[in-house]
């Protein structure tokens, strides 16, 4: 059993029993699920309205859509960077308290989880007199990033005993999430049979969030023969908070609350996305975007958990369990609560306004076609529109430690006159054999489509790293 060496063993054997419990529960957690905002099948695809959510300049071979409220349009993206739920639960390898000890070992504080959600509740489109698309519409979405806290799991779960001169960062506690309404109303205009480019810009209503960034300080045990006691532990300049909006902290969240500030919940903000997509020659053409240009004001029902300070504390060491009776240290106790209680600041309070960006997207393409398509391009002859496409993409996202990308290659083709496919590789954080596939029906004016990802992870979930499904239907309209 791992030891602790610190000078309270009565308090701390209720402690450390805890959080090796939530540690544990964390870590299973963290490697189970996880997502990312990448839609590599979805991005570049001519027949989908979501399309535009992706690139506000991109082509869009349709003329109307209608948005069958709350089914027009769902994802949901899962991965980790680290191990999978196999590694913890597998029957073979020794007991679970071994493979979780052996999991933080093989986890670093670069790894992470992020998680995306997106509900489309309204979306509506349609094509202008003068040839712009107009498109608009409500959705919700969930976005959170929580780096694994490696020095904290550590300590929590294996102690200080092997680790004195060791020192304990706070800085590992990094994470911030998110769930918001988003409206938004975007225009795609064609400049030249060449160049098409699109804005959209974004009322954001923060349903519910939390942040805990830029935390320092240190725990640290050293030896001290020559002192008063074997052991000294110290927190070293302590300043570590987290920040729960809308909801007045955690006990605040009842879905009544949720659902008032998904329309107007007071901690409101603005921003944008614009893209283009530029014609090379018939054949070659290049596109991209940049999303979520924007922040949300943050006043209303603000709590701050902080803990910060210096202390320090002379100890001896005990192994678990202890041999002495607890009766004979509670004046030693009293004494030890109280000051702790006296040099280190915890606890909540309410917390003062202050702003947080959104996490600026990036999309880019190089595509070619080929294979002339049975549909025109009636508002402009001169753009052939083409059966097959092969192509490259590239995706990143902008998060607290460093950014996140992905490289896609795919084949998008039409099957027959009313399905289309598209094939997809990524390579990302998670795999490097992440085969993914996009399957669109335009059935008269109703359009159905679905897209999976990591379709070898699906033959044993609990071994895959990632997987994703995107799906939704709506009724989608081209004017002969």
């Amino acid at each position: 059993m791992a030891e602790i060496l610190i000078s309270n063993p009565r308090l701390v054997i209720a402690y450390y029993s805890k959080m090796k419990i939530l540690t544990a529960l964390c870590i299973i957690c963290w490697i189970s699920i996880g997502f990312s905002q990448n839609k590599p099948q979805l991005y570049g695809v001519d027949y989908l309205p979501q399309s535009l959510l992706l690139n506000p300049g991109a082509i869009s071979n349709y003329d109307k859509h209608f948005g069958i409220p709350l089914l027009s349009g769902f994802s949901l993206e899962a991965g980790t960077t680290g191990v999978t739920v196999y590694d913890i639960f597998r029957t073979d390898g020794g007991d679970i308290n071994g493979r979780i000890i052996n999991a933080i070992s093989d986890l670093s504080r670069k790894d992470y989880f992020t998680l995306n959600q997106q509900l489309e509740i309204i979306s509506v489109g349609w094509r202008t007199k003068k040839g712009d698309y107009i498109s608009g519409g409500w959705y919700q979405e969930t976005d959170a990033i929580v780096y694994f806290p490696k020095d904290v799991a550590v300590l929590a779960y294996e102690g200080n005993a092997d680790y004195i001169n060791r020192p304990f960062d706070f800085s590992d506690v990094k994470g911030r999430g998110e769930i918001l309404s988003v409206f938004h109303l975007g225009i795609n205009h064609q400049v030249s049979g060449k160049l098409k480019v699109g804005a959209r810009a974004k009322l954001y209503s923060s349903i519910f969030s939390f942040q805990s960034l830029n935390n320092t300080g240190q725990f640290l045990t050293t030896l001290t023969p020559e002192g008063e006691n074997i052991y000294n532990h110290q927190v070293i300049q302590a300043d570590t908070r987290l920040q729960t909006v809308g909801t007045n902290g955690f006990k605040g969240i009842s879905g009544a609350q949720l659902a008032k500030n998904a329309v107007f919940s007071g901690n409101m903000g603005v921003g944008g996305d614009i893209g283009f997509t530029y014609r090379l020659n018939k054949n070659w053409q290049v596109s991209g975007s940049l999303l979520d240009v924007g922040f949300i004001y943050n006043r209303a029902k603000i709590r701050d958990y902080y803990f910060k300070g210096d202390y320090s504390l002379n100890g001896i060491g005990f192994i678990f369990p202890p041999v002495l009776e607890e009766d004979e240290f509670n004046p030693y106790f009293d004494d030890i609560r109280e000051d702790f209680e006296t040099q280190l600041l915890y606890g909540d309070e309410v917390g003062s306004g202050f702003i947080s960006w959104r996490p600026i997207k990036l999309y880019g393409s190089l595509d070619y076609g080929y294979g002339r398509s049975e549909d025109c391009n009636c508002l402009h002859p001169e753009e052939e529109l083409l059966k097959n496409h092969v192509g490259i993409q590239f995706f990143a996202i902008k998060r607290p430690l460093s950014p996140q990308a992905e490289i896609t290659v795919y084949f998008d083709t039409a099957l027959t006159d009313f399905l289309r496919s598209k094939f997809t590789y990524t390579v990302d954080r998670y795999s490097a054999t992440n085969l993914g596939l996009l399957m669109s029906a335009q059935l008269n004016k109703l359009n159905l489509y679905i897209a999976l990802d990591n379709l070898l992870g699906y033959s044993n979930i609990a071994k895959s790293k990632n997987a994703s499904i995107q799906l939704g239907m709506q009724l989608v309209i081209k004017n002969k």
